[in-house]
């Protein structure tokens, strides 16, 4: 009789055991697809933002290369012009600020845009200097172009289609006079060396340093100093 209620009282134990583990797996497998359905909501979320992400992505670039576009045509344009008509005027001023654009746009994706790093002397002739270090300049552009970006525009010349040069006359509103004139250098090493031609012959490479003069001249117009 006693082992009869024994069994029994086993029986109901582990009934009531099983009955805990039952309810207990219900509550966790119910949890279990509670996150298996966040996490695929989740999966589908960062699927959704990866197609939108590529998809600025594509636009991003497009635009860089667009604006890269621009400003080559622009250089180009600019490399030919007159610079007496007003579209030069306008054009040497936009070039400095589409690059800029260029930069800034390109910095803010954290890449590095193809460019060279120049550095630029300025000396007026009257004690005053100006030095521009590690500046940005693109691959492909002369010592006249990277002068106008650099300067945002304030440069004056003469355009020359017959030697296809640019006879520059004043630089950051300082005009030569009589008796002197803009002359063109770049560093060799250590030592400055007079440009044997006009700056649009220049090219720039990275890591290129050039310097303009406001200097004297004798009858060779030879400058009668150096940077």
């Amino acid at each position: 009789m006693q082992s009869d209620r024994a069994k029994n009282g086993a029986v109901v134990l582990l009934v009531a055991l099983l009955l805990v583990m039952s309810s207990v797996a219900t509550f966790y497998y119910g949890r279990y697809q509670g996150e298996v359905s966040d996490t695929n909501t989740y999966l589908s979320e960062l699927k959704g933002a990866l197609v939108k992400d590529n998809q600025l992505s594509k636009s991003y670039n497009s635009s860089l290369k667009d604006l890269n576009q621009a400003i080559s045509l622009l250089t180009d344009a600019l490399s030919n012009l007159n610079t007496s008509t007003p579209a030069y005027l306008q054009g040497s001023k936009e070039l400095g600020a589409l690059w800029s654009q260029y930069l800034a746009l390109e910095s803010e994706n954290g890449t590095a845009p193809a460019k060279y790093s120049a550095s630029m002397l300025i000396e007026f002739g009257n004690g005053s200097t100006r030095t521009f270090t590690d500046r940005a300049v693109e691959p492909g552009w002369n010592v006249y172009v990277a002068t106008l970006v650099i300067l945002n525009g304030s440069v004056q010349a003469v355009w020359y289609p017959e030697y296809q040069e640019h006879y520059v006359t004043a630089i950051d509103g300082v005009s030569g006079g009589p008796t002197t004139a803009w002359f063109a250098w770049t560093l060799n090493g250590t030592q400055w060396e007079l440009a044997s031609s006009g700056a649009d012959a220049i090219p720039v490479f990275n890591g290129t340093t050039f310097a303009w003069t406001l200097c004297p001249y004798n009858q060779s117009y030879q400058p009668t100093c150096s940077p």
